[in-house]
């Protein structure tokens, strides 16, 4: 069992438990539990084992979403740790589902039942049954029990991809899911499951171009994950083809040309190669021959263009099959283009076709044939089918042309790779004879045509002309009473017949020529002789005549006299018409000048635009001559220190001095590599001559050793033979000997059956008694551990309902608290305001006195200047104020630090109750009271008490309690700030 300690391991021991007791739903309930936990955020390889059972038991109960959640959870967390453990995971889910959904295919086969009489194969139940279902036994025990869990295995196929669709990690595991969903819809023919599955992977692959970049996000512009994408497409396409699902099959070749867009260039030119190849065959199967051709030679181009050394056989059977494509493409129909049911001829379709080969303009018969012509295919392909093509489109021999490519077609329908172009071609081939005998014969027997065609029956082959006639226009009739085939004159071809014509006319001998035209001008005689009549004279011509001009006489007189008016109102039209072309005249004049300045100054816009162009591309020539520089020097201190860096020393000497201008650092990297490629190339042709030398050594050995080994098995073979009838024989004497013993045996126990069935009546007897015992004992004990349990929960409620009266008790002692608290601090607010009002007081009786102080100063000062002047000596004397006329001096406020001394030598008074606290005002007129206030200097602005003797006032006040330690003194503050104090305090009053 492995280590879970991290996760719950009580619950892992629990699942076992359930699972052997047969409760899988709840062993499954507990694993989901476990591998959600909060805590298991990293993986560890612990996970792995509980991960697979949850996987067996959700496959066992069909539990598809509680997977989808759990495997979401384990990606989230195996991500970055161990990404090839959820990897571990699916293949076990997906072997486990696959092998369910192979045994219940089995069982859908054998629940049918069998035939028990074959005389009756159909019973009246099974006939009812039948007359009202259409399906068959196999049919619906099918249904009953494979198609759930096809169901099953589908909706683990979609949950599975879009669980590791857009992650690079995942991405192979994503196509080889992929891949196996299209192996399951073609192993059990779901052809509507297929269509899903190709719209989800288009989506998947549509949202990864369009979100934007991701630490881990899969970039499709990466080599490696095109080629993921291109190898899982031609798969999907190979299952499309299999299913016979064109319309799927040509949505997915667009999907891989948008991917071959997307890359621009593919690193494996092979799956290019098997692109051609897979459309190729999806064209032939869908009949368009044209772009069939198109896609080999495509092929063809590819396959020469990048393989190194191709061998001769692989050419030729390529060539051989881009010509025979080619030459089996059905002349263009003349009447196509006008043809609403025909789908290959649509001029859209056939651009859309020629964008998935990479063709910029729709290919025709004319110029597939030319660029293999073109190619020289001729001489790769074998002899018959290069007479083939020069029969068909060279040389004009409509006499022997069946002759001459007849070993070609039965070539041909010889080889396996190319017999389906037998049909095509054998069409091609009887309108290439009608089309040249048509320039020769005037009549064909239609007999003569038959012996021409070997190759098809009379009905058949007149089927095919008449084909003819109507798809190419040709000029040409069956009459069936003289069983001949006329040719009519060329009138009026076809488009296709007009080139086709112009084409023939160079082919055409002298002789050929001469032998039309007569046949053209006998055609034109008779034509002329019918249409005259030479017995007819001039006089019964002249009569004629007259009475047809007298019959319109009259007729033609009106319309003279008609004449005139008709002339001067044309005169007029005209008039107008040179006016309106005199005006258009001059609107014209006036746009050119108009689109004359408009293009200057486009011109001059352009030219300015094209000084900037030049002065920054000469910019950018400075700055390639200077990176040029530089690497010209990087590229020859390289080529210096070759030997340090262990170059190959068949390139470094090629690169000197002088070549340096033109040789470049990534030009010395290719010849590196290419050297190393060419070393690494004859390696592997060594190895593969010894490996070929080695095989055949083996293989002469084995020729060697056939006769030997033969004389020996048959030496063995007779040895063995002899052996088995032995150990035959003793085999059965050695059973005749027990048998015989065990009779002797039996005859001899026989008497002791009776003291047998004693015993065991007796041993169950004792049994019984023991079990009794036993089941009243576990009785007792299960009385006994229910009276416990009652005790228990009786304590556990008494605890709880303590509990709860403690709680209340706690909760009534703080809200009383709470209650003290808020009034203690409405008194300290009171005290403050009080306090703030004091100060108020002391600050006006300060001003009110400084006041009174410089207005005895002024009038002093005044006094002094009405006294007279003393007499002045030559000195001047200091005048002296007598003593009486100073003013008196204003009583010094308290220091702090004299009365936090005078306090401090007290004693402690008590503290005030909550009561006393509170301070008493005497009921006296607010004057007096104000005056007697102000003149006790026990009050400090701060709160404090100073002098509580001096102090005189009618009310009383707590005494303050002094601080622990006094503090140094203060320094003088200046007016301004003490000012600025005074005011702030008056602005808190106005606030409070």
């Amino acid at each position: 069992m492995p280590d879970v300690s991290a996760l719950n391991p009580v619950k892992y021991m629990i699942r076992w438990y359930l699972i052997n007791v047969g409760k899988k739903g709840s062993a499954l309930d507990v694993l989901f539990e476990m591998l959600l936990y909060r805590r298991a955020r990293s993986w560890q390889k612990s996970l792995e084992a509980p991960m697979f059972l949850f996987v067996d038991l959700c496959v066992e109960l069909k539990r598809n979403q509680q997977f989808k959640r759990i495997a979401h959870h384990y990606r989230n967390i195996s991500i970055q740790e161990c990404p090839q453990s959820l990897d571990d995971v699916l293949k076990h889910y997906f072997s486990i589902i696959k092998e369910k959904t192979a045994e219940a295919r089995k069982q859908s086969e054998d629940a049918v039942p069998d035939v028990e009489d074959l005389d009756v194969l159909e019973t009246p139940e099974s006939l009812m049954l039948n007359a009202v279902n259409t399906e068959s036994a196999q049919g619906r025990s099918g249904h009953t029990i494979l198609m759930p869990w096809l169901k099953f295995l589908w909706e683990a196929y979609r949950i599975c991809l879009d669980l590791v669709r857009n992650n690079i990690k995942y991405e192979h595991v994503y196509h080889r899911i992929a891949r196996d969903a299209f192996d399951f819809c073609v192993e059990y023919r779901r052809q509507a499951e297929f269509r899903k599955l190709g719209d989800m992977v288009r989506l998947h692959t549509t949202r990864i171009q369009s979100q934007p970049a991701a630490p881990n996000g899969i970039n499709l512009t990466n080599s490696e994950t095109q080629i993921w994408h291109f190898e899982t497409r031609l798969r999907q396409l190979d299952c499309a083809m299999e299913l016979e699902m064109y319309n799927e099959a040509f949505k997915i070749v667009e999907d891989i040309w948008g991917l071959a867009l997307l890359a621009k260039k593919i690193d494996r030119p092979a799956l290019m190669a098997d692109y051609y190849s897979k459309t190729a065959e999806l064209f032939l199967r869908s009949g368009y021959y044209l772009f069939h051709a198109a896609a080999l030679y495509k092929r063809l181009a590819l396959y020469r263009e990048h393989k190194k050394a191709p061998s001769v056989e692989e050419l030729s059977s390529l060539g051989s099959k881009a010509l025979c494509a080619a030459l089996s493409v059905p002349l263009p129909h003349a009447r196509a283009q006008f043809s609403i049911f025909s789908g290959e001829y649509n001029q859209a379709k056939q651009k859309a076709l020629a964008n998935l080969l990479g063709l910029s303009t729709v290919p025709t018969r004319a110029s597939l044939l030319a660029d293999l012509s073109t190619g020289r295919v001729q001489t790769i392909v074998p002899p018959e089918l290069a007479t083939l093509y020069h029969a068909l489109e060279v040389d004009f021999q409509p006499l022997k042309l069946v002759q001459r490519v007849q070993p070609a077609l039965d070539r041909i329908a010889e080889d396996s790779t190319l017999n389906a172009y037998l049909e095509p071609l054998h069409d091609v081939v009887v309108s290439k004879t009608l089309l040249q005998l048509s320039q020769v014969y005037r009549s064909l027997r239609f007999d003569e045509l038959v012996r021409l065609c070997p190759f098809y029956d009379p009905l058949t082959l007149e089927r095919c002309v008449i084909e003819l006639i109507y798809n190419l226009e040709l000029p040409m009739r069956v009459d069936h009473r003289r069983h001949a085939i006329i040719f009519d004159v060329y009138i009026d071809l076809g488009i296709s017949q007009r080139d086709y014509s112009q084409c023939m006319q160079s082919t055409q001998t002298g002789g050929d020529q001469v032998s039309r035209q007569l046949t053209l001008f006998a055609q034109s005689l008779h034509q002329v002789a019918d249409l005259l009549n030479v017995n007819e004279s001039d006089s019964q011509a002249r009569d004629i005549f007259v009475k047809e001009y007298m019959k319109t006489a009259e007729q033609h007189h009106h319309k003279l006299l008609s004449r005139r008016s008709h002339i001067e109102s044309r005169k007029e039209q005209l008039e107008q018409i040179q006016e309106e072309r005199a005006r258009m005249i001059e609107e014209e004049e006036e746009r050119l000048d108009k689109e004359k300045r408009a293009r200057r100054e486009q011109e001059e816009a352009t030219l300015k635009v094209e000084a900037e162009e030049r002065t920054k591309r000469h910019l950018e020539e400075q700055m390639q001559r200077r990176k040029l520089k530089i690497d010209r020097e990087r590229l020859r201190t390289y080529i210096n220190s070759a030997a340090a860096h262990n170059l190959s020393a068949a390139v470094v000497p090629e690169i000197t001095e002088a070549d340096l201008e033109q040789c470049s650092l990534e030009s010395l990297v290719e010849k590196l590599h290419g050297d190393m490629y060419r070393r690494r190339t004859e390696l592997l042709d060594r190895a593969n001559a010894r490996a070929r030398k080695l095989d055949h050594f083996v293989r002469a050995c084995r020729l060697q050793e056939i006769p030997l080994l033969r004389e020996a098995a048959t030496a063995e073979a007779k040895e063995r033979f002899e052996l088995f009838q032995k150990a035959q024989q003793e085999v059965e004497e050695a059973s005749k000997r027990e048998y015989e013993e065990m009779l002797e045996n039996n005859a001899r126990l026989g008497r002791m059956r009776g003291d047998i069935a004693k015993f065991e009546k007796s041993l169950r007897s004792l049994e019984q008694s023991k079990y009794k015992a036993k089941h009243a004992e576990w009785e007792a004990l299960r009385a006994r551990v229910l009276e416990e349990r009652l005790a228990e929960r009786r304590a556990a409620e008494e605890a709880a309902r303590k509990l709860e009266e403690e709680r209340r008790e706690a909760e009534a002692r703080a809200l009383a608290e709470a209650k003290q608290r808020e009034a203690e601090r409405e008194a300290a607010e009171r005290r403050r305001q009080e306090e703030i009002a004091a100060a108020l007081a002391e600050k006006q009786e300060q001003e009110r006195l400084e006041l009174e102080k410089r207005q005895q100063q002024q009038q002093q000062q005044q006094q002094q200047q009405q006294q007279p002047p003393a007499q002045e000596s030559t000195w001047r004397r200091r005048a002296v104020v007598p003593k009486d006329l100073e003013p008196p001096a204003p009583a010094a406020a308290p220091s702090a630090v004299s009365w936090r001394t005078a306090r401090k030598s007290q004693p402690n008074p008590p503290a005030p109750s909550f009561e006393q606290s509170r301070p008493r005002y005497s009921q006296v007129p607010s004057s007096n009271n104000y005056g007697r206030y102000q003149d006790s200097r026990g009050f400090h602005p701060r709160g404090e008490v100073g002098n509580n003797q001096a102090s005189k006032t009618p009310w009383s006040r707590r005494p303050a309690v002094p601080p622990a330690e006094p503090r140094p003194a203060e320094k003088p503050v200046e007016a301004s700030k003490q000012q600025g104090s005074d005011d702030d305090g008056w602005q808190d009053v106005k606030r409070h």
